[in-house]
């Protein structure tokens, strides 16, 4: 393999490698930075990188399990409730996601709902209810533009009875490279192409 081959698989290789260099925004999405024992669940005024409004209720293998790992937020306390983390970071695209589900054994009390700087209320459980004795965990993820500096809120907005909806998996990353960055690996490429072409023309057959 010349030269110019290992140089252009070193950049072909390097650009899966930047796409999934994602930034997340979000400090324990997971919710596992706080010890939870398995079995038990308790309220909190705040969580690692979470503020409560007015409070927080984290969970471990009680009422359901965790879509990932043990620990798993329940937006409903001793009434409706909600948690927010402050973002920071390079303005551009970011693809927010998380996982949620009922409250096992409920009816229509779930509802939650969600704002990124201050944005209208998107609800994700609408009237939802879940007869099951486990969760039952759906995926939303959306593409928002963000400007570099707001606050993510998840908020319960369903009957106001302590039996909400739960929340685990929040991220806020950025799922697109910058675009300066693929530019400047093409223009490499074009150019070692150009430079390769010019020296094929160069050589003299035999």
């Amino acid at each position: 393999m010349n030269s110019f081959t290992k140089y252009v698989a070193s950049i072909l290789f390097a650009i899966p490698m930047i796409a999934s260099a994602a930034v997340d925004l979000v400090t324990n999405g997971s919710f596992e930075a706080d010890s939870q024992a398995s079995g038990t669940w308790n309220i909190y005024n705040s969580l690692t990188g979470w503020t409560g409004i007015p409070n927080i209720e984290l969970r471990n293998n009680v009422a359901g399990t965790a879509y990932e790992g043990g620990n798993f937020i329940e937006l409903d306390t001793y009434s409706n409730s909600s948690l927010s983390q402050l973002l920071v970071g390079t303005p551009g695209l970011y693809q927010l996601s998380f996982w949620y589900s009922a409250r096992p054994g409920t009816g229509a009390t779930n509802d939650l709902t969600f704002t990124v700087d201050g944005s209208a209320p998107v609800t994700v459980l609408n009237g939802a209810s879940n007869s099951g004795s486990d969760h039952m965990w759906l995926n939303y993820s959306t593409i928002i533009n963000f400007d570099g500096y707001g606050l993510l809120t998840f908020s319960a907005s369903g009957i106001s009875d302590s039996y909400g909806g739960s929340l685990d998996m929040v991220s806020f990353a950025s799922p697109i490279p910058e675009s300066e960055t693929y530019v400047m690996l093409l223009t490499g490429l074009g150019l070692l192409s150009l430079t390769a072409h010019r020296k094929k023309k160069n050589i003299r057959p035999d």
